[in-house]
């Protein structure tokens, strides 16, 4: 059982509370709005503190409960880092912000997370926007996933039968730099053949294969294999929300055409700014006659991501409507969400579900940030930190055999914010995140090693 303290009973802070309290773990609910908290308290299984995150004597008070998390979830950034630098201070074990602003995860040139005594930043309009992206690119990858807040990801894709590569070693073959082969999936007999690759193993036409690195690296891949997918050329989005710049900026690297339409002149004024590479519209993206003016019927995708659940599936419907065959909307209402569904809506994301599902995945598995299960619990994809008492840490990763399992690969690195392949050379650091490709046999194995 944890004991966790939350700030901020918006509807990211009430969805978690309720989540936690649900499995019975002990839960303090803290915000400034009092009705708001008494309200709360009468329908969910939790305690409530009324005051501010940043009062230090309100979470010194707190230290008497033994908290485990400290989760900051106000719409305010400065007021999120500021609460987790108090908590932090006061000996909190673990804090977690959440910031609408991801130049925050860049440790480029500074270390945000440090700086602030933070374990964790959460941007939910990122992880929405990553979510739509895997959309788009799952139509050729079989798998998609992202890491190190999209600074690498995964992806499975099946190499076509036209491929002529199938008896070079691996170590010859000349794959693009900043990407790692995880996995090979090859049909035998009536089953499947898990191979974890190493430099003599070839790739066979028809065989499922997943591979890991640098994102931009990545998407070099599908080019390499002569894999083929269906191409998103253009996306229209109705509003100049947070989420819609994150999609903007992912999306341009896809080499996508963009519009966005925005009623607000003052937004327009700034996406204009933000966003060079789109075309930004000041016009209402639910008005039917307009979208037909606009010719949305043509556009590949569209998107309805403003700040509220009723225009997005109103505008969604008008897509549909107007012709638009694949549509998405934004919204996290759970029983719009089914409306949505039954409307013909393509696909709906929540900003809150996606952030309650990051956050519960560090809330309850120590040192692991994530965890991905593939072919049938076969083989796993973890990220993980790297404990400063860990075996591991100064040894070359070409040294590491005595302690590695064969099935066990280590494929990347993050450190101090740059995304490193895993070469033999390598050494690896206290703090350094990993992404490992294992049987889930050796699970609380690395667990102890790492």
């Amino acid at each position: 059982m944890l004991n966790v303290v939350i700030l901020g009973a918006g509807g990211m802070g009430q969805h978690l509370a309720e989540i936690l309290s649900r499995t019975e773990h002990n839960v303090i609910l803290v915000d400034h709005d009092r009705k708001k908290l008494e309200e709360l308290s009468s329908v969910l299984d939790v305690g409530i503190r009324v005051g501010s995150g940043t009062d230090w004597q309100l979470l010194d008070d707190l230290l008497d409960l033994s908290p485990d998390f400290f989760i900051a979830l106000t719409p305010h950034d400065e007021v999120n880092l500021t609460a987790c630098n108090i908590a932090k201070n006061l000996g909190f074990p673990k804090a977690i912000a959440r910031v609408r602003d991801n130049r925050f995860l860049n440790r480029s040139r500074l270390d945000f997370a440090r700086l602030f005594s933070t374990d964790e930043f959460l941007c939910p309009e990122l992880l929405v926007a990553w979510e739509i992206e895997k959309f788009i690119l799952s139509s050729g990858a079989m798998e998609m996933e992202s890491f190190f807040h999209g600074g690498a990801q995964l992806r499975t894709l099946r190499i076509p039968e036209r491929w002529r590569g199938g008896n070079t070693p691996l170590h010859l073959l000349g794959l693009p730099a900043d990407v790692v082969l995880g996995l090979i999936i090859r049909s035998k007999g009536d089953g499947q053949e898990v191979i974890f690759p190493h430099g003599d193993d070839v790739i066979r036409p028809g065989d499922e294969v997943t591979y890991i690195g640098e994102t931009n690296a990545v998407a070099e891949l599908n080019t390499f294999f002569g894999a083929t997918r269906k191409q998103f050329r253009s996306i229209v989005m109705v509003g100049g929300s947070t989420t819609a710049i994150n999609l903007a900026r992912i999306l341009h690297k896809q080499g996508l055409a963009i519009r966005i339409f925005e009623k607000d002149l003052a937004k327009c004024s700034y996406l204009a700014e933000a966003l060079p590479h789109c075309t930004i519209i000041h016009h209402d993206g639910t008005d039917v006659d307009f979208l037909l003016s606009e010719k949305v019927n043509m556009t590949d995708l569209f998107v309805a991501c403003t700040g509220k659940d009723d225009i997005n599936l109103l505008a969604a419907l008008q897509a549909k409507k107007c012709g638009v065959d694949q549509v998405i909307a934004l919204i996290s209402r759970p029983s719009d969400q089914a409306l949505a569904k039954e409307l013909g809506i393509t696909l709906t994301v929540s900003p809150r579900l996606s952030a309650a599902n990051r956050l519960l995945s560090w809330i309850l598995s120590s040192r692991v940030t994530s965890c991905i299960s593939l072919y049938d619990n076969q083989a796993e994809v973890v990220e993980l930190q790297i404990s400063p008492t860990s075996k591991v840490v100064g040894i070359p990763i070409n040294e590491l055999g005595p302690l590695l399992p064969h099935d066990f690969l280590i494929a990347v690195i993050q450190n101090r914010g740059r995304v490193i392949v895993a070469n033999g050379n390598r050494i690896l650091s206290p703090g350094d995140s990993v992404i490992v490709v294992t049987h889930p046999r050796h699970v609380k194995e690395f667990e102890a090693i790492f």
